[in-house]
C-alpha cells in the first residue's frame, strides 16, 4: 500500500466535464472500495485534452498544482481520469513524493514483459484518430481501435452531455470491440484506453476472448500495491 503507514486514498485529477459517470467510471465515487478524492480542473475540457499534438507545458503545471492539492487533502496516489494524459507519467512523478499513474496506457510495457515482445495487444480508446504514437509507451504490436462520432457514448462525452442512455451507450462500445476483434485473432489483452470504459468491460471481456486491462488495474498495480 501506498505511503508509510497511512491509509490508501486515491486522488484523481478530473477533465472538467458533466455527464454523467456509471459504477465503473474514475468518475463515480462507487467504482471504489477505498477513499477517493476528486479534483476538476477547470477549462480541462476533452477537446483540449483529448488531442494528437503534445501538451503544452501550461497543462503539466496545471495537473500538478491540482495534484499538489489533492496530497494537501490526503491523497496517497494520484491518477487522472484521461488516458490521454498519459505523456504527463513522467512529469508528475518526478513533481510528487507519491505514487502517479496517469493511464492504463502504461499498463502496456508490463504486459509487454510477461506476454512477450511478439504478442498482439488491443488498444480500446475514446478516439483512434487522436491517439498518437508518443501516447503509447509500447512499441507494439498492437492494435487501436476506437469509439466513433455517432456512437452514443462518444457523442456524449464529445458534447458534455448531461445525460446518457446505458444501453446506447454499451452499443457503442459493443460495435468497437467487434471491430477490433475482428482485426485479429491473437489479442492477448486489450487496454482500455479511456476512463468511461470500464462499465463495459465485462461486455468487452466476451467479444475479445482475452484479458481486459483498465484504469482500476493500473491504479491496483502502480498505486495500490506499492
Amino acid at each position: 500500500m501506498a505511503g508509510s503507514g497511512a491509509p490508501f486514498t486515491l486522488g484523481v485529477l478530473m477533465l472538467d466535464t458533466r455527464f454523467p459517470r456509471p459504477p465503473g467510471d474514475i468518475g463515480n465515487p462507487a467504482s471504489f472500495d477505498f477513499p477517493v478524492l476528486f479534483r476538476t480542473l477547470p477549462g480541462a475540457s476533452v477537446a483540449r485534452i483529448v488531442t494528437s499534438e503534445p501538451l503544452p507545458g501550461s497543462i503539466v503545471q496545471e495537473f500538478a498544482d491540482a495534484a499538489r492539492g489533492l496530497v494537501a487533502d490526503g491523497a496517497t496516489a494520484i491518477t487522472t481520469s484521461c488516458g490521454f494524459l498519459s505523456p504527463l507519467q513522467a512529469q508528475l512523478q518526478a513533481a510528487l513524493p507519491l505514487p502517479v499513474i496517469t493511464s492504463s496506457l502504461w499498463m502496456l510495457p508490463a504486459l509487454r514483459k510477461q506476454h512477450g515482445p511478439d504478442a498482439v495487444f488491443g488498444i480500446l480508446t475514446f478516439d483512434a484518430r487522436r491517439l498518437a504514437p508518443h501516447q503509447i509507451p509500447d512499441d507494439g504490436p498492437f492494435i487501436v481501435e476506437g469509439l466513433q462520432p455517432g456512437d452514443h457514448l462518444f457523442d456524449v462525452i464529445a458534447a458534455n452531455l448531461e445525460t446518457l442512455d446505458p444501453v446506447r451507450a454499451e452499443a457503442g462500445v459493443v460495435a468497437a470491440a467487434h471491430r477490433l476483434s475482428s482485426r485479429s485473432s491473437k489479442l492477448r489483452a486489450v487496454v482500455l484506453e479511456c476512463t468511461n470504459l470500464p462499465p463495459y468491460r465485462q461486455k468487452t471481456a466476451e467479444i475479445c476472448g482475452c484479458e481486459i486491462v483498465d484504469i482500476h488495474d493500473a491504479i491496483k498495480t502502480f498505486a495500490f500495491c506499492r
